[in-house]
């Protein structure tokens, strides 16, 4: 038996850790919008949050072919999931809202994990899956990709689908809840990257999703034409299409500037443009500062209304992301790559703020940092 063991454990395939990464980020957010019911009678409500993320990455090798990545992040969210029935609610009070003060807090964590299989020199072939959890809601990922490199590796394709299954408790505007609901998501994608040069590459790629069953969350209300406030209606199914085009080059200053177009449209009217940029400058051999800009306009799902008659019976929601509206992201972030001794490769630090605003009265900051090892 001892010499099996020892057979076994002689050929047991090397393990190695190649990079360890920890990060924080704070997203503060403020704001109003037609679904909170934490406003005024008649008005908007508020879409005050905050959330702390801490996270963690590990990515190891497994013998010569065998590549895993572990993803554990956590969100620390107060204000975003209603809560008032654990903590009790009086007769009076308002309606709960998944923004507003009713929620008092929640705590949500995934483990995503991603392997990769390095078929031969040309192919990988990967699995994903992750699991979501917080107090109203649960949440499965599978996936399985495929990634081909041709022409030298100056081409590379790349394939993927994903279905997620959401479960998560259905809540009425009284603050009860009834029962549990569900949510089924598969989404495919192809993507084309292609090297033009030495300093330029190119990507196409399309993404498709299917979504059915609850779309929304169950508690966001809509405001009524007699300032009540109804439930959120919306279709049992989503059609969602992009198409994205990126462009990297790098410059002969050591810097590289990276440009990035979406369109987007759905079988609910809604469709969008996002143009973002991304300029990279490294001004010594362990310091690149980064700054960047995202611009998105997006048109009104046609189900969206700030108020509605209440003798309508057709779908009807409030929600502020499914209104027309034009976004803007402007954000930078500053990078240390150290030489470390003993058996790490390098130290990477680096920290970043975003600033996020939009034309319906929503704005996020967000900071950020991390913390990095390469062996």
């Amino acid at each position: 038996m001892i010499a099996a063991l020892a057979v076994m454990v002689a050929f047991a395939p090397s393990y190695q850790i190649e990079s360890m990464r920890v990060r924080f980020t704070h997203f503060d957010q403020n704001g109003r919008g037609y679904q909170s019911a934490a406003g005024g009678e008649g008005q908007p409500g508020s879409e005050r949050a905050t959330i702390e993320q801490p996270q963690a990455e590990v990515v190891a090798r497994i013998g010569d072919r065998l590549t895993e990545r572990i993803w554990v992040p956590v969100d620390v969210v107060t204000a975003a999931s209603p809560d008032h029935t654990r903590f009790g609610r009086a007769a009076d009070a308002p309606a709960p809202d998944a923004i507003t003060s009713p929620s008092r807090g929640n705590l949500a964590g995934s483990v995503d994990s991603l392997s990769t299989y390095h078929l031969d020199r040309t192919t990988d072939v990967s699995f994903r899956g992750a699991f979501h959890v917080e107090e109203p809601f649960e949440s499965w990922a599978f996936g399985l990709g495929v990634t081909r490199a041709m022409a030298e590796d100056n081409t590379v394709l790349d394939a993927s689908v994903h279905q997620i299954v959401d479960w998560f408790d259905r809540f009425g505007l009284d603050g009860e809840r009834y029962g549990r609901a569900n949510r089924s998501t598969t989404n495919a994608n192809l993507t084309l990257t292609q090297l033009l040069s030495a300093t330029t590459i190119v990507g196409v790629s399309y993404g498709g999703t299917l979504q059915l069953g609850t779309l929304g969350n169950t508690w966001q209300s809509v405001l009524l034409s007699d300032d009540m406030r109804g439930t959120e209606r919306l279709p049992w199914d989503r059609q969602r299409h992009a198409l994205s085009t990126r462009l990297a080059q790098w410059l002969p200053w050591q810097g590289a500037i990276k440009l990035h177009h979406r369109a987007y449209i759905d079988n609910w009217g809604l469709g969008a443009h996002t143009v973002e940029a991304d300029l990279h400058q490294r001004l010594r051999p362990w310091l690149t500062v980064r700054a960047s800009y995202r611009w998105h306009r997006q048109s009104a799902a046609r189900y969206f209304a700030k108020r509605t008659d209440p003798a309508e019976d057709g779908f009807r929601t409030a929600d502020s992301d499914l209104a027309g509206l034009v976004a803007q992201t402007v954000g930078g972030a500053l990078a240390l790559d150290l030489p470390y001794v003993a058996r790490g490769r390098d130290l990477h630090i680096d920290i970043g703020y975003e600033h996020y605003f939009r034309s319906n009265h929503l704005a996020v900051d967000v900071t950020t940092c991390g913390l990095g090892f390469r062996f």
